[in-house]
C-alpha cells in the first residue's frame, strides 16, 4: 500500500512529519524520498550518513529489469528491529528528470507482496518533475499543511488542484490532511472545513524532538516518548487505516466463482 505525502508550498514539515509518520507506522514501512528537490533524511536523522543505494542508484539499476526488481538492495534500515526503512532521496535534483515515476510508485506499492506500507515523501505539489504517477497510484493522498492563514489558503488551492485532477480520470485518491502545530491560529475542524477533506490529526510543535528528525540532533531518552512521537503514532494509525479502507474500495478481494455442474447432472439430495 502506498501513501504518498505532499505540500502546497513553503517549507510546512513533510519531511519531518513523513518520518515522524514511518517511526510510528503499525505496520512495517519503507519511507521513500521521492522530493524531486532531493533527500534530507540522512543529511538530518542520519547526521549526514552517506548512502551506497538510494534513489539515482536504483533508477540506474531499474534500466536492467525495472524497480520491484532491485528495490530492495537500495534500502536502508531506519531502526533497530528493521521494520522502518529508507529509500534514500537524490543528492542531485537534476536527476528528478530521469526518474520513471510510474514504474517506482508500482514497485513501492507492491513492495514485500504488499505487507510491508510505503510512504513517499512526495515533497511540493507541482514542483518541477514532481512524481505526478506517484500520487496517481496512492491508495492515499495526505497533504501536509500548518494551521496559519497562509498555509491553509494555499493548501486550499493544493486540494482543489487534486481533486480537478481526479475528477478528470487521471487519477483516483482519497485525499486527507495532517496538521503541523494545529491551533496557531486555527484548530484542525476549521482547517478541514476550509479544505473540504478529513483532517486524520494533528502533529504537535515540539521543537526538541523534530530537531531529532530534522537535523540529527542526539536524541534522549525520552525522545520516543516525547509529544511529537506520540501524537504521531496516533495520526499514523489513522493515516494507516483511512488509506486501508480506499486501497480495498480500489482493489477489492476477487471473488471466487461458483462451481459449475455439469448439464444433465442433477445433485443427490
Amino acid at each position: 500500500m502506498l501513501i504518498a505525502m505532499t505540500s502546497a508550498k513553503g517549507a510546512p514539515g513533510v519531511t519531518t512529519a513523513a518520518l515522524a509518520l514511518a517511526l510510528s507506522w503499525p505496520r512495517r514501512t519503507v519511507l521513500a524520498e521521492l522530493d524531486p528537490a532531493g533527500g534530507d533524511v540522512l543529511a538530518g536523522y542520519g547526521r549526514g550518513e552517506v548512502s551506497a543505494g538510494g534513489l539515482a542508484e536504483l533508477e540506474l539499476a531499474a534500466r536492467r529489469g525495472g524497480p520491484a526488481r532491485h528495490l530492495e538492495a537500495h534500502l536502508l534500515q531506519l531502526d533497530a528491529g528493521a521494520r522502518v526503512r529508507l529509500l534514500p532521496g537524490l543528492t542531485d535534483p537534476i536527476g528528478a528528470r530521469h526518474v520513471d515515476w510510474h514504474r517506482l510508485a508500482g514497485a513501492l506499492a507492491a513492495i514485500d507482496g504488499g505487507t510491508t506500507d510505503a510512504l513517499a515523501d512526495c515533497g511540493r505539489l507541482g514542483a518541477e518533475h514532481f512524481p505526478r504517477d506517484a500520487v496517481r497510484r496512492a491508495a492515499a493522498v495526505i497533504v501536509v499543511t500548518r494551521s496559519s492563514l497562509r498555509a491553509v489558503r494555499a493548501a486550499t488551492h493544493a486540494v482543489a488542484a487534486l481533486k480537478a485532477e481526479s475528477a478528470s480520470g487521471a487519477g483516483v485518491c482519497a485525499l486527507a490532511a495532517v496538521v503541523v502545530a494545529a491551533g496557531e491560529p486555527y484548530g484542525e475542524r476549521e482547517i478541514g472545513d476550509a479544505l473540504g477533506i478529513p483532517v486524520l490529526g494533528a502533529l504537535p510543535r515540539d521543537d526538541k524532538a523534530a530537531s531529532v528528525l530534522s537535523d540529527g540532533v542526539p536524541a534522549g531518552r525520552s525522545f520516543h516518548q516525547s509529544a511529537l512521537l506520540r501524537g504521531a503514532r496516533e495520526v499514523a494509525a489513522r493515516v494507516a487505516e483511512f488509506a486501508a479502507r480506499h486501497e480495498a474500495i480500489l482493489s477489492p478481494p476477487a471473488q471466487v466463482p461458483a462451481p459449475v455442474h455439469p448439464i444433465g447432472h442433477e445433485h443427490v439430495r
